[in-house]
């Protein structure tokens, strides 16, 4: 069987499985470990002993701890993390959890500019595009 596997923010693997297998074998097979993450199957919460499915994605997500909400960043043309920032982060506190400079490009939030000191909400996805010269 075929089984996809990724911890947010890293590139996805896919990896063949004998049937029966678990979550622990294909954390195994991409020499991936745990690190103050939750497993999930498909979206749904799963544990190390999960039997896997053909077409299944294990995916490792940040637990996220009260105070703390999940937010999605991109930089145009590269891939979309999700980072764990504090209740009162800012989004330049996202950026920096994503690694990621801003170099005369723009932030936007649902398409419009924003301030580095903005605050966001839980879900907010936050990208950066290049400025855009002239009113043209």
């Amino acid at each position: 069987m075929l089984v996809k596997v990724a911890r947010l923010g890293s590139a996805v693997a896919e990896i063949l499985l004998a049937d029966g297998q678990t979550v622990s074998d294909i954390l195994a097979a991409a020499d991936l470990q745990i690190e103050n993450e939750e497993i999930r199957v498909n979206a749904d919460s799963a544990s190390e002993s999960t039997i896997l499915h053909n077409g299944d994605i294990v995916t490792l997500v940040p637990k996220v701890k009260g105070g703390q909400k999940i937010v999605k960043v991109a930089r145009l043309g590269d891939a979309v993390q999700e980072v764990a920032v504090a209740d009162s982060a800012t989004v330049q506190d996202a950026l920096d959890a994503a690694d990621i400079e801003i170099e005369n490009e723009d932030v936007r939030i649902d398409g419009r500019s924003v301030e580095l000191d903005s605050r966001m909400t839980n879900g907010t996805v936050i990208t950066v595009v290049p400025k855009v010269k002239g009113g043209k």
